[in-house]
């Protein structure tokens, strides 16, 4: 079916120029926080991943969150081959955008603004498909299928089959190869309720079309 050519094309294929010449990686936050607590620190995990692929050991990345104009920065260290941590505390209300910074290059994520408010304030909810466009920033796939114009289609712009999604998503490497040379999607060991809402989020109302 035409939309699972389209979603492959867009998930696996990164043209070998870019793998050889590129210098890029992409940095996956492994929990990325839906709100935050003022004044109450949270312990930020990710990972780094030469084009996409290779896990990146050795680098001093940085997490810097800016509200208006406050900015807090904080320093990386590692925790395994690839994969840091940085505490981060917000010292505000506000909604603070997180921005984490490989040290690989000018490689970084920069995830959606996240609402921080006092402890016992209210709390409203994501729904799944806003939580999967929180995701779709927070665990990398921006960078690949958005910014780097790797393909022709913007994934965010169709809609595509739920079910498949969650497949791919799952294990990227069960899936049949639709293209003859670049990188494949690695397995990011997305955890279940991560999957249905990044599914939620490629498959809904955000969608323009049908693929």
């Amino acid at each position: 079916m035409r939309f699972r050519g389209l979603l492959l094309s867009a998930v696996v294929a990164v043209p070998a120029g870019h793998a050889v010449f590129g210098g890029w990686a992409v940095v996956t936050v492994e929990n990325p926080p839906e709100r935050l607590t003022v004044g109450v620190p949270y312990t930020l995990e990710y990972s780094v991943r030469q084009h996409g692929k290779e896990l990146l050991s050795g680098l001093d990345g940085r997490i810097e969150a800016r509200a208006g104009g406050q900015v807090v920065r904080a320093d990386a260290r590692p925790l395994s081959a690839g994969k840091y941590s940085a505490v981060l505390t917000v010292p505000g209300a506000g909604s603070w955008t997180i921005t984490v910074n490989s040290g690989f290059g000018k490689s970084m994520t920069v995830m959606k603004p996240i609402a921080a408010a006092a402890a016992g304030a209210p709390i409203v909810a994501m729904s799944e498909s806003e939580r999967g466009e929180h995701l779709f920033n927070a665990k990398g796939c921006a960078t690949c299928h958005v910014e780097m114009k790797v393909i022709p289609v913007d994934v965010r712009s169709a809609k595509y089959d739920e079910k498949f999604v969650k497949q791919l998503l799952a294990d990227p490497s069960a899936m049949p190869k639709r293209h003859k040379a670049g990188v494949d999607m690695p397995n990011l060991n997305l955890k279940p309720g991560e999957i249905a809402a990044l599914a939620a989020y490629l498959s809904g109302p955000n969608s323009t079309g049908t693929r």
